[in-house]
């Protein structure tokens, strides 16, 4: 894993260290367990998800995103040059989680 891991990074195509770390469960979502991403759920949809780099950016603690949102990420991910190469986690942009680092920025 350090050999893939190191490689990775030298060669600029991979970084996998966010990646290692939620499944160590490092995860504040899910503390002592394996973070297998956020929980998807069902219903309406509530806009474009918000993402980070890092698995434990408070940004992230809700650990929610809906279906239909998920989607309009995976579009949205195709068109944003920032994100290729990236390997970003999600959370729907009404969690709380969202909704404090929002108001948090807007100080």
């Amino acid at each position: 894993m350090k050999a893939a891991s190191w490689l990775g990074r030298f060669l600029r195509a991979v970084e996998i260290d966010d990646q290692v770390e939620a499944c160590r469960g490092g995860s504040p979502a899910t503390p002592g367990g394996r973070s297998c991403g956020e929980r998807l759920e069902e219903g309406e949809s509530q806009g474009l998800p918000v993402w980070s780099r890092h698995v434990g950016d408070p940004i992230l603690k809700s650990n929610r995103t809906r279906r239909v949102d998920f989607a309009l990420f995976m579009i949205e991910a195709l068109k944003n040059d920032e994100l290729i190469h990236e390997a970003p986690a999600i959370v729907g942009c009404r969690t709380p989680s969202a909704l404090a680092h929002a108001a948090g920025a807007g100080r």
